[in-house]
């Protein structure tokens, strides 16, 4: 009976390890103000911008900067916020580019690629996706969004 019990918990721990999600990027502070109506208008539209330097004293940019990028369809905007350091490389000062559509992202180093309009997941060259952040709009202020994690 010890036996089986023993091979039971094995298999439940063995098992349920194998789909588990995590993050080689390390947690770092993350506080960006962004505005659409003002300095971050041109995230209006299918478009992006990358952050790696403190516009505000009070902004935190995460473990390699950030990216944001407004995947908008009919009207709607859809903010996503990624750290730019490559899972992969795991090193703050190596960063992701997207590429000249804005619809990937590679590593200059591994050659990773991220589909950046669907949560970062990777494409080919890595198992891990992007560390993606949370996008929320400021109730009450029009245009305007904290990226935070």
């Amino acid at each position: 009976m010890k036996k089986l019990l023993l091979i039971a918990i094995f298999a439940c721990v063995f098992f349920s390890c194998e789909d588990e999600v995590y993050s080689t990027i390390p947690l770092a502070p993350v506080s960006l103000k962004l505005n659409l109506n003002g300095e971050d208008s041109d995230l209006n539209g299918f478009a992006y911008k990358i952050f790696t330097k403190p516009r505000k004293e009070t902004d935190r940019l995460g473990y390699g900067g950030i990216l944001v990028i407004n995947t908008q369809r009919n009207g709607i905007i859809d903010l996503r916020a990624y750290d730019l350091a490559c899972p992969n490389e795991a090193a703050s000062d190596i960063k992701i580019k997207p590429d000249e559509n804005g619809l990937e992202a590679v590593c200059p180093v591994c050659g990773a690629k991220y589909n950046i309009i669907s949560e970062g997941a990777p494409i080919s060259g890595s198992k891990h996706p992007l560390k993606q952040y949370n996008v929320s709009i400021t109730p009450g202020i029009s245009g305007t969004y904290v990226v935070t994690n």
